[in-house]
């Protein structure tokens, strides 16, 4: 009976940290900010996302459509108020885990910045993109962080999006 229990036991202790490394980046940062109602996460899941892909309008971009049809998850967390305060906050969990999540790119509007990051795979594939956006005006934060097969010019396709000036890492 004790070493069922001692299986049991170790099972859920390397389940446990099984799951904690295989967070995003949303989780860490919500995990971070545990107990703080100025900070809001929304999960958007695969079955909405593909319901986003079949109701879009008929102009929309094909290749976006097919792009969103290769995320596994899209997580869109919020901040209410001292958005420059969290924008630190994620930039510094990003860069303590540099080894995982690796900069892009900048840009810079009139009222708002932000950088986008990757983590990717050993053969070099994106599996985890996250856009931080700042705005300065309404000192609010924004952070975007996909995850699934994401490529380069749906990546470019977001640049865009955003407009301003960019800027390489």
């Amino acid at each position: 009976m004790r070493r069922v229990v001692c299986l049991i036991s170790l099972l859920v202790v390397v389940t446990a940290a099984i799951a904690q490394k295989g967070m995003d980046f949303a989780s860490k940062f919500m995990e971070r900010c545990t107990g703080d109602t100025a900070v809001h996460c929304v999960t958007i899941s695969p079955k909405m996302m593909e319901q986003l892909t079949k109701h879009a309008d008929a102009n929309r971009n094909e290749h976006i459509a097919q792009a969103i049809e290769k995320l596994k998850s899209a997580r869109i967390v919020t901040t209410s108020t001292h958005g420059l305060g969290y924008y630190e906050v994620a930039k510094e969990l990003l860069t303590r885990n540099a080894q995982r999540f690796h900069h892009d790119k900048s840009y810079r509007k009139n009222h708002a910045f932000g950088d986008f990051y990757s983590r990717k795979t050993k053969n070099g594939n994106t599996v985890e993109l996250i856009m931080l956006h700042a705005n300065t005006k309404e000192r609010r934060l924004v952070i975007v962080n996909l995850t699934g097969d994401i490529d380069e010019e749906f990546i470019e396709s977001l640049m865009k999006t955003f407009g301003g000036k960019t800027a390489k890492a």
